[in-house]
């Protein structure tokens, strides 16, 4: 199934009327593009609302990186952004998934006072206002705490070779007018973790680090690039979803400029030819991911080879587990190539556009997996048929495509339905309404729900826009309602 995606730079006028068929399942003639692709999204590209009174988070961080623990100062400025006025806040606190991780010394309110009378679900600390905040109104919230890092294999704790804190601080997660606070309980099956179970808002981020012990030896990753002085690292980061660090004394840097944005690469000594091609991939990934929906939006991108044995998103950096660097043969055969497009798409479908990843994770999770394809399409369009083979066919794919990260079986009937089957069904949508229709459709899917929590609706309400093809049977086979 070979497809062939728009040239550099080609205007949605210019893409091809007649995408390529597939045999399989030829493509329906009623396809509608009015009002054109292009007087759309000329139009969407000027309504991208960036959300104001967000949430801004302080952080401030002393890492004692070989006894491994933190000390962390917070403080969370927060604006109520529903219709009613909160008696309470929710904070969701992911280190307390790692018994005797999360240790808080002291809370208390934007006027300074103590706060004593929280109470405590599962990972969850509600704690009341001494006054409702009303809508409009804004607060505070100053913790400070401590982190002693688990021995785990993971985007939080310590590894052989490095720390990870990926969300490793309180946060206020989004609130639903009619769900209240979205927030899920991690899910765990077989002492292995099944997706991502967070979901936040875009946020504005000050953090600070200060190492105690032999800092000349430890190079630190981070979602953003640092500004150092008297020996702390600062850092800023807006309009993002989490603020993450990589940090270990084993690292080998490369850095190359794609189109003004630095890509940084961070791996472990057997991997240093590795580490200077991923940032070539990443390179022609952002190039590509730019031209489909808007340039990346941040001066840098940071890529880790993580000490585990799977890959992970975060805002501004990705983790791509240390096998797939090991096992690079220098070829695009290669899960390098596979994988570092789906993870560096992760920040226009997670980071830029956001969803409910623990209930609709096919919004990110199957919309990655199919750039793969799109990254060989453009790229390396002799191995198409390879990778359909290689990465979805040979699996055997089932399951409902919109399943949640509780689904039974576990993380692998997970990956099959929703990164695999997911992949499927994208591809059954393509042929169906056509290229034009298509690309059109996720630009403005990915313009309208800019800085946004997305939902499976609105991903088919920009179909909608661009085809007037009915959906409903491949909708029927592969989703569940």
């Amino acid at each position: 199934m070979v497809f062939t995606l728009p040239a550099p730079h080609v205007q949605l006028t210019d893409l091809p009327t007649e995408p390529t068929r597939n045999s399989a399942n030829p493509i329906p003639t009623d396809i509608a593009t009015t009002p054109t692709a292009s007087s759309i999204l000329s139009s969407a590209l000027n309504e991208v609302k960036i959300p104001e009174n967000r949430t801004h988070y302080e952080l401030n961080l002393t890492l004692n990186y070989y006894t491994h623990y933190g000390i962390v100062e917070e403080i969370i400025t927060y604006t109520n952004r529903s219709t009613r006025a909160f008696e309470e806040l929710l904070l969701s606190i992911p280190p307390k998934n790692y018994p005797g991780s999360f240790t808080l010394q002291s809370l208390s309110d934007a006027d300074g006072n103590s706060i004593t009378n929280w109470r405590e679900e599962g990972i969850n600390l509600y704690v009341p206002l001494a006054q409702p905040l009303q809508p409009n109104q804004t607060t505070s919230l100053r913790l400070n705490f401590r982190l002693d890092f688990p021995t785990v294999e993971g985007t939080f704790g310590v590894s052989g070779r490095q720390t990870n804190l990926m969300n490793w601080y309180p946060y206020i997660p989004p609130y639903d007018e009619t769900e209240g606070w979205i927030t899920h309980p991690q899910q765990v099956v077989n002492n292995m973790v099944v997706g991502e179970y967070v979901v936040n808002e875009v946020a504005d981020f000050d953090v600070t680090l200060k190492l105690t012990d032999r800092e000349e030896l430890i190079e630190v990753a981070a979602s953003a690039p640092a500004e150092e002085t008297n020996g702390v690292r600062s850092y800023h980061l807006e309009l993002a979803r989490g603020f993450a660090f990589s940090i270990s004394d084993s690292y080998f840097e490369h850095e190359i400029v794609q189109d003004g944005v630095r890509i940084h690469s961070y791996v472990f000594m057997e991997a240093q030819d590795a580490g200077e091609a991923v940032t070539e991939i990443a390179a022609q990934a952002l190039k590509l991911f730019g031209e489909l929906y808007y340039p990346y939006p941040r001066e840098m991108l940071t890529i880790v080879a993580a000490d585990f044995l799977h890959n992970m998103e975060m805002d501004g950096m990705v983790m791509i587990s240390y096998g797939v660097f090991d096992f690079y043969n220098d070829t695009p055969k290669t899960n390098l190539t596979i994988l570092t497009p789906h993870e560096v798409s992760h920040q226009w479908f997670y980071s830029l556009v956001g969803n409910d990843q623990a209930k609709e994770p096919w919004l990110d999770e199957a919309l990655a997996t199919y750039h793969e394809v799109l990254f060989y399409q453009r790229y390396h369009p002799d191995l198409v048929q390879w990778w359909w083979d290689n990465r979805v066919s040979g699996f055997a794919p089932q399951g409902n495509v919109n399943s949640d990260i509780y689904i039974a079986g576990g993380y692998e009937a997970y990956r099959n339905a929703v990164y695999l089957h997911g992949a499927m069904f994208l591809q059954e949508i393509r042929d169906a309404v056509g290229d034009e229709a298509f690309f059109a459709a996720l630009k403005d899917y990915a313009i309208n729900n800019a800085y946004q929590i997305a939902t499976s609706e609105d991903f088919f309400d920009s179909i909608a826009k661009f085809s007037t093809v009915n959906l409903e049977s491949i909708r029927g086979q592969y989703f569940v309602d």
